[in-house]
């Protein structure tokens, strides 16, 4: 693929409306570039801050048609984003990122196909149209697993846990929607994750290993350095480099995994967009994720990511703000980043902490002190040092 490079003073465009797209605009004018951000609503934190704003729905095609002519590239800002709007643009402009890997992992099926392909390790899993097929494949999948739809777009409220036979049967409701997957609840004792940036001739460049902590799936506390061993190190980043062969895409991805006592890895899913997860760099590396992304993105070379100190991230919900409040005037060490999004719900994160030291451990006993992250998570031990792998 022939290399194009974006100069300062070009313009590139970004869409979406997650705390992305906002980090995406900064970060695309610091670097010189003019920037278009597309989106509903016009009050949006990147429809500000934007040198130009097109305010329209997904569905409308010509101020869609309009916004790409007036870009030399587009950027998208998650895995959120629709597939046929990233198509329909790709017909006026660049857009580096492409549509087969987000299409690829909005569906958990195409996903499988794409994991099983390389030969990694996964959740046991069944395709499920019908309530007979749960009580058919339920031997094989075991308890305890999760129902879940096969477009991800879906998950929000139609994902059902189940822990025993009586269970199954709150299935009936759900599959009226579509087709679902059922698939094996890994028990697994951390998480890992790692940000890959892959460049227009395919090269890749990897930041450190994160770890993270989880809750519904969402990353809640991330840091680096890493605890991993050199041997689980070497399988991640040798995925990851796998990953980086077989895919169409230009920009930063995540993958990430599940480690279980037994020391098997299990690939949990890849996020083509800039990661929660990559938050952390902003505070512990010389450079961020949102930095690598668009150096892809422009055809620059990518730069070799290491970190600068060890820290710790952490996401706030709107429920958790009356806390947050609170240590908003006790923390001397706690940087906050508010995203500005609009009609949050209660259980949605409207921010994230992210705090420097020494080491990890001081870090997160300093966070469990303070009780706001103390129900939900089933967390991980805290590591006591970084072992001999680093990862930085």
């Amino acid at each position: 693929m022939a290399n194009t490079v974006l100069y300062p003073g070009d313009t590139i465009g970004v869409i979406g409306n997650s705390a992305n797209a906002a980090m995406l605009v900064t970060t695309a004018r610091k670097m010189g570039l003019r920037v278009g951000a597309y989106g509903a609503d016009e009050t949006s934190e990147a429809l500000q801050l934007a040198d130009f704003k097109a305010v329209g729905s997904n569905k409308d095609s010509d101020k869609l048609q309009h916004f790409a002519e007036s870009c030399a590239a587009i950027v998208y800002d998650s895995d959120q984003v629709s597939t046929s709007v990233v198509k329909f643009l790709a017909q006026y402009t660049r857009i580096p990122q492409g549509s087969d890997m987000l299409e690829m992992m909005q569906d958990r099926l195409l996903e499988r196909a794409f994991f099983e392909q390389l030969n990694v390790n996964i959740a046991p899993y069944a395709t499920i149209i019908n309530l007979d097929d749960v009580y058919q494949s339920i031997n094989s999948i075991g308890y305890p697993c999760v129902l879940k739809p096969i477009q991800k777009e879906w998950s929000r409220g139609r994902e059902l846990v189940i822990k025993t036979q009586t269970d199954i049967a709150k299935a009936a409701g759900l599959l009226d929607w579509g087709t679902y997957i059922l698939e094996s609840q890994i028990a697994y004792d951390r998480e890992y994750s790692i940000i890959v940036a892959r460049d227009q001739e395919g090269n890749g460049q990897a930041f450190p290993i994160t770890e993270t902590q989880s809750v519904n799936d969402r990353p809640v506390r991330t840091w680096v350095p890493a605890q991993v061993d050199d041997a689980v190190a070497g399988e991640i980043q040798r995925i990851a480099t796998e990953v980086t062969k077989h895919v169409n895409y230009v920009g930063v991805f995540e993958v990430s995994f599940y480690l279980t006592s037994s020391g098997a890895i299990y690939v949990k899913k890849i996020v083509p967009a800039p990661s929660e997860t990559g938050y952390v760099f902003d505070a512990a590396a010389n450079l961020t994720e949102f930095d690598q992304h668009l150096r892809a993105i422009a055809g620059l070379p990518l730069a070799s990511a290491h970190i600068l100190t060890p820290a710790v991230t952490a996401a706030f919900t709107t429920a958790q703000l009356p806390a947050m409040q609170t240590q908003w005037q006790l923390k001397a060490n706690w940087d906050f980043t508010f995203y500005h999004l609009k009609h949050q719900e209660a259980d949605d994160v409207m921010g994230h902490i992210a705090v420097q030291g020494d080491s990890i451990k001081p870090i997160l006993d300093q966070l469990d002190d303070t009780g706001i992250w103390s129900t939900g998570a089933v967390a991980p031990e805290a590591p006591s040092e970084p072992t001999s792998n680093n990862q930085d």
